[in-house]
């Protein structure tokens, strides 16, 4: 199955190749030295970007840097990138800057961005229309339920992550979104309200989902790999 965002670049290295095993890992970067490390490491799709959390750290240069291995690598997605009102609001604009920099090559080089939007939904889907990009994964949605249509209707899609669980906001876009769009993802490792989040928690994810759409995992798992392929080209 695919991991369709997780920090690879934080895990341990025999853990990490233990994963590569059994799952498709869509590796997301954070800064140019992730993205360098991500370059390196056996994944599925990488994805090369500076995360909103990181723009106001960035150094003179980083983004052209980033922009080049980007345009040099094999590469397939751009990511983490996006925007941020509710951890980082106080560089928002900066994060504005990114972002539409970013989309502009993903636009050009027809590359997936995989997109960080807490409190910005609106803002980001808004960039990404106007940039015209074809393809994205908005992770972690637990934005509006009515931005979803216009997300489905764009082409993009959004990702479900094993918090799922227990967070009702996330089963509320669970339950709502069009089964087109949906995918999964770990985005570990990152500890989530005593849950580690990593690849084998997205089988409660799987369990979750079939709750909520009253229906098999097996089913689950078709629709979401099926997703994956169209997204991932695959």
């Amino acid at each position: 199955m695919y991991d369709n965002h997780i920090h690879c670049h934080e895990f341990p290295r025999e853990e990490l190749e233990g994963y590569v095993k059994e799952w498709s890992l869509v590796c997301v970067s954070d800064d140019l030295q992730s993205s360098r490390k991500t370059l390196e490491l056996e994944a599925a799709v990488k994805c090369l970007g500076i995360h909103p959390w990181q723009v106001e750290k960035a150094q003179p240069g980083d983004l052209e840097a980033v922009l080049h291995l980007i345009e040099r690598s094999e590469a397939q997605c751009i990511g983490e990138v996006g925007l941020d009102k509710r951890f980082v609001p106080h560089s928002f604009d900066k994060q504005r800057e990114y972002f539409r920099i970013f989309l502009k090559t993903a636009r050009e080089l027809d590359l997936v961005v995989n997109v960080h939007a807490p409190d910005a939904w609106v803002d980001v889907v808004e960039e990404l229309r106007k940039a015209d990009v074809d393809r994205a994964l908005i992770h972690w949605y637990t934005g509006p339920l009515e931005l979803l249509e216009t997300i489905r209707d764009l082409g993009y899609y959004v990702s479900i992550n094993p918090a799922v669980v227990i967070q009702k906001k996330h089963q509320e876009v669970a339950k709502a979104a069009d089964r087109r769009i949906v995918l999964v993802e770990s985005d570990g490792p990152y500890e989530y309200r005593g849950m580690r989040l990593a690849p084998p928690a997205i089988r409660k994810t799987v369990e979750k989902l079939a709750e909520l759409w009253e229906t098999t995992q097996e089913y689950v798992v078709e629709v979401v790999e099926n997703n994956a392929a169209r997204l991932w080209r695959r």
